[in-house]
């Protein structure tokens, strides 16, 4: 009975002390949110009726979530989270809708760390933020709502490190069309086969998988200025996801979709396939002087053509037009939120080309096919308490007729031209936030 006793209270100590490790987080928020998309038409309804349709307004009032536990013991640490869920890269859900209520897994992985003397390792495995270093700022490349499945690897050599990612996407099931080549679609990571399958290129299957490599490089040049640089190469194993022409805008919604044609119609969209793409990401940021932060990045995908095989939607132009495959983005903020009375501002321009990002895993107001402004602002109401405001213009960028065609009049891969020559889309966004965290 004593032994018992003693074990009880053992366990009892360790369990408190193990607890003590364990750290608590989470963040609530609301937004509203205002977006105007233009197609620059000047399209009505009827030359009688004389309403416009070119301009589609949409308003929102939407709401987020998250709560997360981190702990750890020697040479482990684990994380395990929870969230509001909506698209990919984004996870404000819009309320009233019952999908308000959807609750998703955040993260839940472990990492191995070892100081090595002149190294440290950090092996991160499960549902985890990106391994490497990108633009978080701006998100240029990748959204900060993305999460991803996998290994994620850092070392540290001092002022000198390297990272590198295994992440899982799903998996694809290859079909053989028409064309001859193969294509599939991402599902979940699972699938089955059999011998046969696997010995037909029209029926074979694989995980979708993304691969990351990324040396980097930190200075402190003074007590005001440090910096850092890196090179990422990423290689995506991915089939089944495209980006929308048109700035990203889906055909639907031009000249508000369910109306009538128009006196002037708007081309119809189509969708570019960014698959088995790689990418390089060229980043730079620098904290200055006067609480200053600088973010130059830049991002080039494969060299891109409109063409019947990386048009999803089908294409038997002869004209193959060469596309946008970069992006960049150039931006300067002043302040931090740290505590009450703080604020900041910010302000970016920036560009992507159709074939440069994906927009399942991008910016999710910054799409595609883009260039424009974002302007940021923020202030602590009180310690974890803050408010802020968002507004991004943006302009498409190619302006090509994407619409599959058969005869020189249809144009497809030609500028705008005649009654659609002044077709570009602008779209304008802009929101209020407020949140906590802890």
């Amino acid at each position: 009975m004593k032994n018992l006793l003693v074990l009880a209270v053992a366990t009892l100590f360790a369990t408190n002390a193990f607890a003590a490790e364990m750290k608590w987080n989470g963040s609530a928020g609301w937004r509203y949110a205002n977006l105007s998309q233009d197609d620059n038409l000047d399209s009505k309804n009827s030359a009688a009726l004389g309403k416009d349709i070119s301009t589609t307004k949409s308003r929102m009032h939407q709401v987020r979530a998250n709560l997360g536990v981190m702990g750890g013991w020697e040479h482990v640490e684990y994380g395990i989270g929870i969230r509001t869920t909506n698209a990919t890269n984004d996870d404000y859900t819009t309320v009233n809708t019952g999908a308000d209520r959807n609750i998703g897994l955040e993260q839940a992985w472990f990492r191995y760390v070892r100081d090595f003397g002149s190294m440290d390792l950090g092996l991160t495995i499960g549902r985890q933020k990106n391994a490497l270093a990108y633009d978080s700022q701006w998100e240029t490349l990748f959204d900060n709502d993305v999460r991803w499945d996998g290994f994620g690897w850092n070392f540290k050599f001092g002022m000198f490190g390297f990272n590198a990612s295994q992440y899982v996407i799903g998996a694809v099931t290859h079909t053989a069309p028409a064309v001859g080549a193969t294509t599939g679609a991402t599902g979940a990571s699972n699938y089955s086969y059999t011998e046969a399958s696997e010995a037909n290129a029209g029926t074979t299957k694989h995980f979708a998988m993304l691969y990351g490599f990324q040396p980097h490089m930190n200075w402190k040049l003074s007590d005001d200025i440090e910096a850092m640089f890196s090179v990422a190469y990423y290689k995506w194993i991915y089939e089944g996801d495209n980006n929308q022409t048109g700035g990203g805008v889906s055909t639907a919604a031009l000249n508000n979709g369910a109306a009538a044609a128009g006196t002037v119609p708007a081309l119809a969209g189509n969708q570019y396939r960014m698959w088995n793409n790689s990418q390089w990401d060229f980043l730079a940021t620098v904290t200055l002087p006067y609480n200053l932060n600088f973010t130059g990045d830049y991002v080039k995908s494969n060299k891109a053509a409109y063409n019947n095989t990386t048009m999803n939607g089908g294409w038997a132009s002869t004209n193959n037009p060469e596309v946008g495959s970069s992006a960049w983005t150039l931006g300067l903020t002043y302040g931090k939120l740290r505590k009450a009375q703080d604020f900041t501002v910010g302000y970016a321009y920036g560009t992507k080309g159709i074939a440069s990002v994906i927009n399942t895993f991008t910016n999710d107001k910054f799409a595609a096919d883009n260039k424009g402004h974002t302007v940021l602002l923020g202030y602590a109401m009180a310690d974890n308490f803050h408010l802020g405001f968002r507004w991004i213009s943006l302009q498409e960028k190619e302006r090509l007729n994407a619409v599959a065609a058969t005869t020189a009049a249809a144009g497809g891969g030609a500028a705008y031209a005649g009654a659609n020559a002044n077709q570009k889309m602008k779209q304008n966004y802009w929101e209020l936030t407020a949140g906590v965290a802890f």
